[in-house]
């Protein structure tokens, strides 16, 4: 994959990529698959990072006894405590009964900080399905992280998941931070579903940011978040949705926002496919928001795609600029910014495509420039 654009200092970069996929499966009639995931990368022009990457690269081993599977090498763990990027080994337990159990341990990976031996995490989760169609799922889960083997963070998550049949879903999650001794996180959820043609939404959600105990911004008091969401989806013919979302922000330093978000696709069911959407969020302090998003593809024949799409948004914001001296102005201000792009993708064989775009990005703040990459495809 190869990109061109201009970095913020207005100097072309020409960063080239190779990503690798690879899944083999039952390696030498052993039931044991392998997995893995990265990149190799490099600027031509060296004026941006393209540095190289590995996401995951793991062994993975499953129905050993009937009961465990086991993942060993660099991989994702994620539960309702926190989540993780670890060089190390998992263990998922089950015997096909109502009762789970997890345990998890190794290396932290950090891309953009240097990697230690010492920076170490571990955790678990163990969990259960009751009532008589286990429609009710239950679990309660930790996270712990050392860094330079000192304890950094130490997280408690439950939740709960409940499905109603044809009728509703209704699930929960929380989060707490021990060593801040402070909710960090919670989840209300319910989702109507009973209607074909419809299903509706609701959720709320508190969030406050988790930071390090060796961080700097551990020892300042942070503002918690909050939003009430609601959203009804609705189908209108063959392959083609709408949907409504009404988002109320809440905020404890400034005033709230209340965001309202309308749109529809259609998905591809013969030679088209598209979406358009819009977004308006609406703040008392000057902070408002409108935007419009569309998209669109039509395949021509068996060899090629075409596509291309639009986004636009308009930022309000209320600043106070000095003019040098003791005064100051204070007003709002809006910003306008947009992208323009154009695609094609050629379908080479049923092995391999190649895709290409072009997109034209200008905003008040900055000058017209061009963003360009070129993608080849090959499965094997």
């Amino acid at each position: 994959m190869a990109e061109w654009y201009d970095d913020p200092d207005g100097n072309g970069a020409v960063p080239i990529y190779q990503y690798l996929i690879l899944n083999a499966r039952d390696i030498s009639d052993t039931d044991i698959n392998f997995r893995f995931y990265g990149r190799l990368g490099t600027d031509l022009n060296d004026h941006v990072d393209a540095d190289n990457r590995l996401y995951y690269a793991y062994a993975e081993k499953r129905g050993i006894n009937d009961r465990f599977d086991v993942k060993l090498g660099r991989h994702l763990v994620f539960n309702t405590a926190g989540s993780t990027l670890m060089d190390g080994i998992s263990v998922d337990y089950s015997d096909d009964g109502p009762y789970t159990a997890s345990l998890f341990g190794g290396g932290d990976v950090k891309y953009y900080e240097s990697y230690d031996e010492k920076d170490i995490v571990a955790g678990g989760k163990v969990g259960g399905k009751f009532l008589e169609n286990n429609n009710l799922k239950l679990g309660l889960s930790y996270i712990q992280k050392w860094e330079d083997s000192a304890a950094t963070h130490q997280l408690i998550g439950l939740d709960a998941f409940y499905d109603h049949g044809v009728f509703f879903e209704a699930y929960s999650e929380y989060q707490f931070n021990y060593l801040s001794n402070t909710m960090s996180y919670l989840l209300l959820g319910f989702n109507y579903h009973e209607h074909f043609d419809w299903q509706a939404r609701v959720e709320y959600l508190y969030s406050k940011p988790v930071f390090s105990s060796t961080s700097i911004y551990s020892v300042f008091a942070v503002d918690e978040y909050e939003e009430i969401m609601g959203q009804l989806n609705y189908r209108l013919g063959t392959g083609m949705f709408a949907f409504g979302r009404f988002t109320h922000e809440m905020y404890k330093a400034v005033s709230n926002a209340n965001v309202i978000e309308v749109g529809v696709e259609k998905i591809r069911t013969d030679r088209f496919f598209g979406s358009l959407s819009g977004v308006a969020r609406v703040h008392e302090e000057g902070q408002d928001l409108y935007g419009v998003r569309g998209r669109a593809a039509y395949l021509l024949n068996h060899r090629f795609q075409v596509g291309g799409g639009a986004s636009i948004d308009v930022l309000e914001r209320r600043l106070q600029i000095f003019d040098g001296q003791e005064t100051s102005i204070e007003g709002d201000y809006e910003e306008t910014s947009h992208r323009i792009w154009a695609d094609v993708t050629m379908y080479l064989g049923p092995r391999s495509s190649l895709e290409a775009s072009i997109s034209r990005i200008e905003s008040d703040l900055w000058n017209e420039y061009y963003y360009g990459n070129i993608r080849f495809n090959y499965h094997f």
